[in-house]
């Protein structure tokens, strides 16, 4: 059951990984450049789309997002406690929470629910990842740059994402029930297909970035801090989001996937983020690194448990 779990969900996600780790070897690519493109360009088109698209009873779509909330302050707290331990200040506590707080539950999660729990295993999954989006994009971008600027500073840089404003236009479109297909014209269905397209290669380019990412490891230092970030990232927040999910009266395949997702290695955008606002990227990219290949095991387990 274990190996059937990770050939038929993991394989494919990791063959991906490893095209992006054979292409970052074979040539020299500019990690801040890819990393651009993620952040101004594919992110916020598959979140615009995802939003409009996304067809999730909206009692369970609030409940599976309060749980994905519950698992990131948690989890955000226990990694302030690890950064005081351990005496991080500045820099240094913005990466360890990066690493700790913020899950790889985009190019990374919606491919393994995916191929996990098929479409509707998906549909679940777009719920954490909108989630944990809205928070990457605001609250990370928000420590990523307090740990280099005063709070208003920090607070400015996140309404310079353009992430923030796909989400907004297309909560109104939704609210106002504006579809954007033939009944508005054959422009908007156009403007539509064209949004679409880019969204629909996010996953794939997102997965490649990330084994490019992995070429870029840094020497392993603060072994320390990052054995804690690895623990709270990939251990810790599975009870967390398990319980948490059950108090908010989930169960069956929303439970599986809000707990899944909860427990994805950290964002390959928070070395986006750590790059742009100099927030310890070495130590989030090897927090990439180290989760990454360590949730190709622990997500093999969690998966074959809820299947």
């Amino acid at each position: 059951m274990i190996l059937s779990a990770f050939v038929e969900v993991l394989l494919p996600v990791a063959v991906v990984i490893a095209l992006g780790y054979v292409l970052g070897r074979t040539f020299p690519l500019d990690a801040r450049t890819l990393n651009r493109l993620s952040l101004y360009i594919l992110s916020p088109c598959l979140m615009f789309v995802s939003m409009l698209r996304t067809h999730v009873a909206g009692d369970a779509a609030l409940r599976m997002a309060l749980q994905m909330l519950i698992v990131m302050a948690a989890t955000t707290l226990c990694a302030a406690l690890a950064a005081r331990l351990f005496r991080l200040d500045g820099p240094h506590r913005s990466g360890m929470l990066l690493t700790s707080t913020f899950m790889n539950s985009g190019n990374y999660g919606l491919s393994v629910s995916r191929f996990a729990f098929g479409e509707l295993g998906f549909q679940y999954a777009t719920i954490g990842y909108l989630t944990q989006t809205i928070m990457s994009q605001t609250v990370a971008i928000y420590l990523a740059s307090a740990g280099t600027k005063t709070r208003r500073a920090a607070l400015g840089q996140v309404f310079r994402v353009p992430l923030i404003y796909a989400v907004l236009l297309a909560l109104v479109l939704r609210t106002a029930g504006i579809p954007l297909d033939e009944s508005n014209g054959a422009v908007a269905a156009s403007l539509f297909r064209g949004l679409r397209l880019a969204a629909d290669a996010t996953l794939p380019v997102l997965l490649i970035n990330l084994g490019t990412q992995l070429t870029r490891r840094q020497p392993m230092t603060a072994a320390g801090p990052l054995a804690a970030a690895t623990f709270i990232r990939l251990a810790l927040s599975m009870p967390i989001a398990y319980g948490s999910g059950l108090l908010l009266g989930l169960s069956g395949l929303p439970l599986a996937i809000g707990t899944m997702q909860a427990a994805m290695p950290t964002a390959v955008n928070m070395v986006v983020v750590a790059i742009e606002f100099d927030a310890w990227p070495e130590f989030v990219s090897n927090g990439v690194v180290v989760t990454t290949l360590g949730s190709l095991v622990s997500l093999t387990i969690l998966i074959a448990l809820f299947r």
